[in-house]
């Protein structure tokens, strides 16, 4: 499992990395990745699905849906989806990366 924070999307370069700055004061959310998610595939395989809203990320688009009734509620900004990225090849869950690595043509923001 990976569990992040995504900042304030003025707190990331284009390049998806974060600034550093003396303090946040904004947060765009907590977001948990399940190596095997419980739940169906939807919106992707894998997916993430945040913790203090009902919201699921698909992580190839970046493309944002209401948990329960599924409708597209909003896009991340190509640096947020950088960040997140970032955040997961940096992480120590092969299988997570494997999926995102093995469908990378599908991914729109890289």
């Amino acid at each position: 499992m990976i569990e992040f924070e995504l900042p304030d999307f003025d707190e990331i370069t284009p390049d998806g990395l974060r600034m550093l700055l003396e303090k946040t004061v904004k947060h765009n959310g907590i977001w948990r990745i399940h190596k095997n998610d419980p739940d169906d595939i939807f919106p992707s395989d894998p997916h993430a699905d945040r913790q203090d809203e009902p919201e699921k990320l698909n992580l190839f688009n970046g493309y944002v849906y209401h948990k329960k009734t599924k409708e597209h509620l909003y896009t991340l900004p190509k640096k947020a989806m950088k960040f997140i990225y970032q955040e997961i090849m940096n992480c120590k869950e092969a299988l997570i990366k494997d999926k995102l690595t093995a469908n990378h043509k599908m991914i729109t923001y890289l």
